[in-house]
């Protein structure tokens, strides 16, 4: 099938100059990009595109869908992604992949870390092979996959407070390697979450260079994004953490050469913010040095996490039963005490998204107002809420930063931009799943970003070259035919709102058109993505 997309303004993705021009599809592919009018004896389906922007379609550069590709009713959780104009995710994020470990573990319930899990998919997940069979039949967009290394280790020693034996490296490897040999574009850590909390520097080592002997790319969800945090002991003092996080992956990508994407440079709670310019120079500074090192953001302030993130190491790893004895609650009161002071960042800054079934009341509420109904101490309140969800309830956390944090990453060069957000079956749901790349485009209509051009390259071919998504990312003759068409004068996010943005009017994922006029296609989407391959 030809489809013609005329006379619009033509970003092509590269940050050059827009030009008015068309685009010409055929089958898959893009096979033709017009400058000037368009021709007058095209034959086939013809999309006025006048007054609107045609683009690439956007790569969002953070996200964890895998979780949901292969689930037999996939759409819901792919459906407000398409209609923000997204075509392309890069998943297997912060350690968290569906596939990958290994087979026959008693520890499977535990991958996912209590915030994702595959619900009704089919399959042997095991291997990545398993997981691409299966996803590749139902996916709706293009996924990049990473094998989480977080999953590697829960599958081979739960959530155990303790270096791997050198039986269970030996497993490690032999996964990772696997999964990088049937097409995994690189692995990922989640160094907050357990267990990758307690793995060792030696163990991190390993897993990187192994990434880096497959020219592989390395996503990093850091040990700290917040200037005290519980992954250090004591957690506050001395150099902020957010900062020594930011130190130990720069020292990592310097021994290992490995490829290094910091996910979600973030500075959590008002007494991090003032650490964003030496944040910023450092990066600069190991980029300076020749080592491949770069970020990512969203647009918002704030992000969703699992409830047990600003709880210490040394209590998540002590038995449930041995967790109430008066002298760690206070030990755990002065600590948490301490750390809300240091970080600017309190309980009223973390909204509750979900508990479990029976606390369906308790989602969009703040720790600290369900404090004051339970007519608890906030922390006794918090202990109760992670005892109630039995540690798998689901956060919104706040001051993740603020609006000038975010027009100053957008400008610094290394930055590209994602959405880290997901569709849950229950509960609050995430303004970012329906609005970030919108909100990115609003910013730069309002003067707070970048030239539309320049926002658009960071959307779609920048992340395709930090990915190596050959044939994505770009407007030009043989490319994959995924295109968004949007209005730049209108293009808008809804706030905190989880709701369908304005401005985005087509969308086209491989040549099939499963967006029009800013609603999704259902039937058009049902197998219109596909998993990519690492070359």
């Amino acid at each position: 099938m030809r489809i013609l997309l005329k006379n619009g303004r033509v970003i092509d993705g590269t940050g050059r100059p827009s030009v008015k021009g068309s685009v010409v599809i055929e089958g898959e592919k893009i096979a033709r990009v017009i400058k000037g009018d368009c021709p007058a004896d095209f034959e086939g389906e013809v999309v006025d595109c006048a007054g609107l922007a045609i683009a690439p379609g956007f790569i969002d550069a953070h996200s964890h869908n895998d979780w949901f590709a292969a689930r037999q009713d996939p759409i819901p959780y792919f459906k407000p992604f398409a209609e923000q104009g997204i075509t392309t995710q890069v998943v297997g994020n912060c350690g968290f992949s569906p596939f990958g470990y290994e087979p026959g573990t008693p520890h499977l319930e535990l991958i996912g870390g209590g915030l994702f899990h595959t619900g009704d998919a089919k399959g042997d997940f095991s291997a990545y092979a398993g997981w691409r069979e299966a996803a590749e039949k139902k996916t709706p967009l293009n996924l990049a996959p990473l094998q989480g290394h977080g999953t590697i280790r829960t599958g081979l020693s739960g959530y155990e407070n303790r270096p791997l034996t050198k039986e269970e490296l030996a497993r490690r490897d032999f996964i990772l390697e696997q999964s990088l040999e049937q097409g995994a574009f690189g692995a990922s850590f989640g160094l907050m979450y357990e267990p990758e909390r307690y793995a060792t520097a030696e163990e991190l080592e390993g897993a990187a260079r192994i990434v880096a002997k497959y020219d592989g790319i390395l996503t990093v969800h850091p040990r700290a994004c917040s200037a005290a945090s519980t992954s250090y002991n004591p957690p506050f003092g001395g150099r902020p953490h957010n900062l020594r996080a930011l130190d130990e992956m720069i020292a990592l990508a310097r021994r290992t050469g490995v490829k290094l994407q910091y996910s979600h440079l973030i500075f959590v709670g008002e007494s991090s913010w003032k650490t964003v310019e030496e944040s910023l120079e450092l990066i600069d500074r190991v980029r300076a040095e020749g080592c491949d090192f770069a970020y990512d953001l969203y647009s918002m302030t704030f992000g969703v996490s699992v409830i047990t993130v600003i709880l210490p190491s040394w209590y998540l790893s002590m038995p449930p039963e041995k967790r109430s004895s008066l002298w760690l609650r206070l030990r755990l009161a002065v600590e948490t005490s301490l750390t809300k002071k240091l970080l600017g960042f309190g309980f009223e800054d973390i909204l509750i998204a979900w508990i479990g079934e029976g606390y369906e009341d308790l989602c969009g509420k703040r720790i600290s107002e369900i404090a004051k109904e339970w007519k608890m101490s906030e922390l006794d309140t918090y202990i109760k809420l992670v005892e109630l969800s039995r540690a798998q309830g689901r956060v919104n956390m706040y001051k993740y930063y603020n609006e000038d944090i975010i027009t100053r990453l957008i400008r610094h060069k290394p930055s590209i931009f994602m959405t880290d957000a997901w569709i849950e079956e229950k509960g609050a749901q995430n303004a970012s799943a329906y609005g970030a790349y919108p909100k990115f485009l609003a910013l730069s209509r309002e003067g707070r970003g970048l030239p539309l051009e320049e926002t658009v390259y960071k959307m779609t071919g920048a992340v395709a070259d930090r990915f190596s998504l050959k044939g994505r990312g770009y407007l030009k003759k043989g490319c994959a035919a995924d295109i968004t068409v949007f209005n730049a004068d209108t293009v808008a996010h809804n706030g905190d709102e989880p709701v369908r943005p304005r401005g985005i009017e087509y969308v086209y994922i491989n040549g099939r058109k499963i967006v029009s006029g800013g609603i999704a296609d259902e039937s058009a989407m049902e197998g219109s993505g596909t998993i990519l391959h690492r070359e």
